[in-house]
């Protein structure tokens, strides 16, 4: 055989045999890829959560909420102290990562419990390649150091508690495919029960009738319901400037009449007797002021409470400001009625505590 013959021969087999090399990896990276694609975040989240915020595009919704005029201005709405220490963060993991974060960790649900407070949520992320190696990366860059992290095993599965620079202790559950997170360590234990036992949100009809594909272009979803009044309702978040709008649809059929048999078992107001209110009253609110004075000078910078007022009238709303802060409690009931059986004209009565009675009456 000829040289050039067995030279043609061997070229043609390393040719080939790259081939079928950049093939087989392309199959099992894509394999792996799909199989975490497949991979539901709604599985992982238990029957008992009240309200689910989903995204698909974090990082794009992390910059709508920076792009409000609040944001600007240094206020914050602090709904979810887990959503705030991600928020902090976000920006820094992402520039651990050439090209951002990836398409399966942008997208990110965050379940609410009861009792309602900003610690009693969970976090779910989906993983890609490398996502698991980058997260260790950060946890070693930014997790506090003062104490070392602490590791609890729950039913064959790991548990890391994580000390934070504020003096809180954040629970992670770190799979190949996703990650938990949640001040709560007795949450992620029950969202470990539901990834091996089932019962999660995924397997509630209710629940999965409402999720359907989006067809809005809104960057983030909640989902909500209450207990005994209505099921799940499904809001599109989008925000712009000064303004934050939800539009949502509940699937409940009945809803109407759920909302008021439940109104039937309500028991009085306290401080709104219902003898002494029309029967067209249809809404109560309680509500505890701690802070009269930014109440006031939030009042005070409306345009309705400017326009046309006398020096007259500046001096009697700053003594009726100065009587409420010294003689009121906390506590502030409002209800809203409809005058004359109409739907025109609708009218409110507060009701305010008072600390010493005989004393305000005197002043």
């Amino acid at each position: 055989m000829k040289l050039r013959t067995i030279v043609k021969i061997a070229v043609t087999s390393s040719v080939v045999l790259l081939c079928a090399g950049f093939v087989l990896y392309s199959f099992f990276r894509l394999s792996a890829a799909e199989g975490q694609k497949d991979f539901n975040l709604y599985e992982l989240v238990p029957t008992t959560a009240s309200a689910v915020f989903a995204t698909d595009d974090v990082l794009g919704f992390v910059t709508e909420i920076d792009g409000l005029t609040c944001s600007k201005n240094h206020q914050y709405l602090h709904v979810s102290k887990l959503f705030s220490c991600l928020k902090q963060s976000l920006y820094a993991f992402s520039e651990d990562t050439p090209h951002g974060l990836s398409r399966q960790m942008n997208q990110m649900l965050i379940s609410f419990h009861e009792p309602d407070n900003d610690r009693n949520q969970v976090l779910y992320c989906r993983l890609g390649n490398g996502d698991r190696e980058l997260i260790g990366r950060f946890t070693q860059k930014y997790i506090s150091s003062l104490y070392p992290p602490k590791k609890f095993d729950y039913k064959g599965e790991e548990i890391m508690i994580y000390p934070l620079s504020d003096g809180d202790f954040l629970a992670c559950y770190l799979t190949p495919d996703f990650m938990v997170l949640s001040f709560q360590k007795k949450l992620v234990e029950d969202v470990i029960d539901v990834y091996k036992k089932g019962g999660s949100l995924a397997d509630d009809p209710t629940f999965t009738g409402v999720l359907a594909p989006k067809k809005s272009t809104a960057t983030a979803t909640i989902y909500t319901r209450v207990n005994g009044m209505m099921g799940w309702t499904e809001f599109d978040m989008k925000m712009k400037d000064d303004f934050i709008y939800f539009t949502g649809v509940s699937h409940d059929a009945d809803t109407c009449f759920n909302f008021i048999n439940l109104l039937r078992q309500q028991e009085s107001v306290k401080g709104f007797p219902s003898e002494v209110l029309p029967s067209t009253a249809f809404y109560f609110s309680r509500q505890s002021i701690t802070d009269w004075t930014s109440l006031f000078s939030y009042g005070d910078m409306q345009a309705y409470a400017t326009a046309g007022r006398t020096t007259e009238m500046q001096e009697r709303n700053r003594e009726l400001s100065c009587y409420l802060m010294e003689n009121t409690g906390h506590d502030l009931v409002a209800c809203l009625f409809q005058q004359e059986d109409t739907l025109q004209g609708v009218a409110a009565v507060l009701s305010l505590s008072v600390l010493d009675v005989t004393e305000a009456e005197r002043k």
